[in-house]
């Protein structure tokens, strides 16, 4: 009989050891308020990392989503309210983590305060691939500068990236990206596409862009100037290019094309977080 006991002892110690671990980095300690309606810029999502203070400003549901899970907008499918209401959030790293953690901590946030679930499938969707052309690619390699003050927002990869800009020309619409690598600018660039962009080039760094092109629409966003932090530009006077044409100038191309991609479906949300 002890021996039996022994052996069942210890198989369940082999069981409980073996067991993966199910808990995911959290932020020690978080705030979450709702944004004012009536902000000066509306459109304007902003990310830093400051030691241990992580904040997001302006920040909807669906834009935590797709920092937490390293999506895409077009890969998240849920109610339309998941894209207007809007947060501030304040995080605090707890001791010895990372910011390589970010966006895992941001996943355990969502769960524990608005209560998400999802469900993970594979669809195929109809997309503007982004590849090299004929004769390589263009790019201008981004000047290294150190400023703490420049404005940063929430990148592909779910951490803060130098802001992207946009404005309204009178004969279309202009992105500028003094340091930016190609997923977030394809990224930007599916706000003014019929489909989304996808980075199909394999190019690594940090690029400097300014593309002009006739926008194909633009997904409900104000036709306004600049949107971000760096004020007004004068409107451009010369004819807009498609957004084909556009790309040219870096020696890339865009072909329309179908591909399978993940899509992560909202299956429950809380519009209200748990109290801080």
């Amino acid at each position: 009989m002890k021996l039996l006991t022994i052996v069942a002892c210890l198989a369940s110690f082999v069981l409980s050891f073996a067991q993966p671990r199910t808990d995911k980095p959290s932020f020690e300690v978080a705030s979450i308020k709702p944004s004012d309606p009536s902000a000066a810029n509306p459109m304007w999502v902003g990310m830093s990392a400051d030691g241990a203070l992580v904040t997001y400003s302006n920040i909807s549901l669906k834009d935590c989503i797709r920092a937490a899970y390293r999506m895409r907008d077009f890969q998240i499918v849920g109610p339309a309210w998941i894209a207007n209401t809007r947060f501030e959030i304040a995080a605090t790293l707890a001791a010895g983590a990372s910011r390589e953690q970010i966006p895992e901590m941001l996943q355990a946030l969502l769960a524990e305060r608005f209560k998400l679930t999802l469900r993970r499938e594979t669809r195929e969707q109809s997309v503007y691939a982004l590849t090299a052309g004929k004769d390589g690619p263009k790019l201008k390699a981004a000047e290294t500068r150190i400023d703490n003050k420049a404005p940063t927002a929430v990148g592909p990869d779910g951490k803060p990236r130098q802001a992207m800009m946009y404005y309204f020309s009178s004969t279309g619409v202009v992105l500028t990206a003094p340091s930016a690598n190609l997923r977030s600018l394809v990224e930007l660039m599916s706000r003014f596409t019929e489909r989304p962009v996808v980075d199909m080039t394999g190019l690594e760094g940090q690029y400097e862009f300014k593309l002009a092109f006739i926008s194909e629409t633009t997904n409900g966003r104000p036709r306004t100037g600049l949107v971000g932090p760096d004020g007004d530009v004068p409107a451009a006077s010369d004819p807009a290019p498609s957004v084909f044409e556009a790309v040219r100038q870096y020696g890339l191309r865009l072909e329309s094309r179908k591909a399978p991609l993940e899509v992560l479906i909202v299956t429950h949300l809380e519009k209200t977080p748990t109290e801080n």
